[in-house]
């Protein structure tokens, strides 16, 4: 009997490697079976080895499980794969295709031929905006110098120029490199980059913090080296939307050795920025001093735009009326004030105020009075009765007026624009306002009513553009008021080429969709040019040759003519298409029965008359002059962030989530 073996469990056998036998072999065998010598069996100098067996895998037994933990389990396995965290969205739309895809004649024009001055201006339309704190303005700098470096060696002039008039300065490393460019000796550099920069825009971003390697910015040695400066700007991203401070470093600069460095160059500026968050806080009347000094020198004497942010209360200081004694000799006059060292700028004509709550009271009648275009920009203090009171002192002149995010103003001063502002082209107002905290909502209109009901606006005749947008508060009578106003005032309106108002009202749906049919399509039919379909045969030289040489297509009587655009082509006799006799009987018929109407039927026909009597009824004048008629009637509530149907997925998730592409996963069982 053989002696008996151990047993080894499953799991021991599994995991144990399993070994090979090899039967030993002699040479004696070898030689005895073959007939060959012994150096025919001489070893190779490579030896193979054995591959090593795999490892068996070992899997453990399912538990089973009940439907309804299954299908638990597998839909939760879909949630997750459906709004898994990082996922690319599926796009919406194809992607846009960069290129000229119209007629044209193959022929390439010879660019190199045009003057430097017209490539110039050419690539500095193509790359706008180039100065700006974005993305776009990064891209647009690498196309210029890219088409100055490799595309053509005659662009090379033109597209350096087009980038150093408004240099870029979108990090901190680049106003230490601009400055370094500019000391370099004349025999160094291409050009005389001295001269070629009209336009600095600073954000104060890129100088409030240091670069690595480099010390603090010195602005005035950097504008020192600027004499052909025009234009220049700090600007802070407080005084953009939504309006609220922001975590940036403190940095100022001296006002007094900043205008001496303009004047050691020679500058002449034709736009500043006063920005109160870059001008160290020194009282206010030293600060006036400096700013009503600095408007009386050389510098400024050509400075035609300006621009103020960042005063408030705090800053606010105006002067009194000059005081007289008891001999009836004036004293002293008082320091200056912001509208008063303003109004010391001989050549101004476009201001505008930023977050300043100083403008209070009287201060608008203080400005120059040769103004012509005037922005304000969420001033919460400013209000109708003001404007009203400034249009009789300095409205004569105005032609650009935009007032946008001013809690406090209502359109009560629209009803005396014709009067006041007779040379007025441009009004833009902007009703959507801001939270002054992230905290707290309290983005909300501080007038009563947009419009009193009494109050019916009027428009000079030199209006070109006029914006009304997010017009909220109001009743629907007002919003009628000022609706007509426009219809019954369009013959004197001939010069208006642009209409957007957006206005929302709160009224039933039923009401609101009669109200904004009738007006969308009244001042549509008033204003909007009717423009016929452009010539298919001018879109080229080749194009329009062919077309003329064509001779034209001339249609039989027994040919069928179709055509697939709106108008009606109409012909000196047009045949009927021949009916049955029993069909036109049948719909004789069917007309007596339905000739007689059911007095239910008498009373909507009747109120539907006149509710769209407005549609029957001619306008008294067609402008027909407007490129753009823009009018929107809803009741939608304003705030701060406009959720639209661009910011939510239109369309399915990519792709089927159930499918696995014949992956192999664990199957769960199910226990019957």
């Amino acid at each position: 009997m053989a002696p008996a073996t151990k047993r080894r469990s499953t799991r021991q056998s599994a995991s144990r490697k399993r070994s090979i036998y090899y039967e030993p072999d002699t040479d004696e065998d070898d030689f005895e079976a073959s007939g060959r010598s012994e150096e025919d069996f001489a070893p190779d100098t490579e030896v193979v080895q054995e591959p090593v067996p795999k490892k068996r895998k070992v899997t453990r037994k399912r538990k089973p499980q009940t439907r309804s933990k299954a299908a638990a389990r597998t839909k939760q396995t879909t949630l997750v794969r459906a709004f898994r965290i990082g996922k690319a969205r599926r796009a919406q739309s194809a992607p846009v295709k960069k290129g000229f895809e119209g007629p044209s004649d193959g022929n390439i024009p010879n660019w190199k031929a045009l003057p430097e001055e017209v490539l110039k201006q050419i690539f500095i339309y193509a790359s706008l905006p180039v100065d700006e704190f974005s993305r776009d303005a990064s891209a647009n700098a690498t196309w210029l110098l890219k088409t100055a470096r490799s595309i053509c060696r005659a662009f090379g002039l033109a597209a350096l120029e087009a980038l150093y008039q408004s240099p870029p300065m979108l990090n901190t490393y680049h106003p230490h490199q601009l400055l370094d460019l500019l000391q370099m000796p004349r025999e160094e550099r291409y050009i005389n980059y001295n001269v070629k920069v009209h336009r600095l825009n600073m954000d104060v971003r890129t100088v409030a913090y240091a670069a690595s390697g480099r010390p603090s910015l010195h602005l005035p040695q950097l504008v020192s080296q600027l004499p052909q400066l025009q234009h220049m700007e700090i600007l802070h991203p407080r005084y953009y939307p939504p309006f609220r401070p922001v975590k940036v470093q403190k940095w100022t600069f001296s006002p007094t050795d900043l205008i001496k460095a303009f004047e050691s160059c020679g500058t002449r500026l034709r736009t500043w920025r006063w920005s109160r968050d870059t001008i160290p806080r020194n009282d206010p009347i030293e600060l006036y001093k400096t700013m009503s000094t600095a408007h009386e020198s050389v510098v400024f004497a050509y400075l035609k735009r300006l621009v103020v942010t960042g005063f408030n209360v705090d800053d606010s200081f105006e002067p009194s009326t000059t005081e007289t004694n008891a001999e009836g000799e004036a004293q002293q006059a008082p320091p200056p004030g912001l509208a008063t060292s303003i109004a010391k700028l001989p050549s101004l004509v476009d201001l505008t105020f930023i977050s300043c709550d100083t403008i209070m009271e009287k201060f608008l009648q203080r400005l120059p009075t040769n103004l012509e275009r005037l922005e304000l920009t969420n001033c919460l203090e400013i209000t109708s009765e003001m404007m009203r009171d400034f249009f009789k002192t300095s409205g004569s002149h105005l032609k650009e007026l935009v007032l946008n995010h001013n809690a406090a103003l209502n359109l009560s001063f629209t009803t005396s624009l014709k009067e006041l502002c007779p040379r007025l082209e441009v009004l833009k107002v902007d009703l959507h306002y801001y939270s002054e905290k992230d905290s707290v909502n309290d983005a909300e209109a501080l007038y009563d009513e947009l419009l009193p009901e009494s109050d019916i606006p009027s428009w000079p005749s030199t209006l070109r553009h006029l914006e009304i947008i997010h017009a909220q508060k109001w009743s629907p009578e007002a919003a009628q008021n000022l609706f007509r106003s426009l219809v019954d005032n369009a013959p004197e309106l001939l010069q208006l080429r642009t209409l957007i108002i957006h206005a929302h009202i709160n009224i039933p749906w039923r009401d609101r969709a009669g109200f904004r049919d009738q007006w969308i399509e009244r001042l549509g039919r008033v204003y909007l040019r009717r423009n016929g379909s452009p010539n298919e045969n001018l879109g080229s030289i080749r194009q329009r040759a062919v077309a003329v040489q064509a001779p034209a297509y001339q249609s039989t009587g027994d040919t069928q003519r179709y055509s697939d655009s709106e108008v009606e082509h109409e012909t000196p006799c047009k045949r009927q298409p021949r009916r049955s006799r029993r069909v036109a009987e049948s719909q004789a018929s069917v007309m007596d029965k339905t000739a007689t109407p059911s007095p239910e039927s008498d009373s909507e026909s009747a109120d539907r008359s006149e509710v769209e009597a407005w549609r029957r009824r001619a306008e008294k004048f067609i402008q027909g002059l407007c490129t753009a008629v823009d009018i929107r009637i809803d009741n939608q509530r304003p705030r701060e962030n406009q959720w639209t149907e661009g910011d939510f997925m239109d369309d399915e998730l990519s792709g089927d989530e159930d499918w696995n592409e014949d992956a192999e996963e664990e199957d769960d069982g199910y226990a019957w």
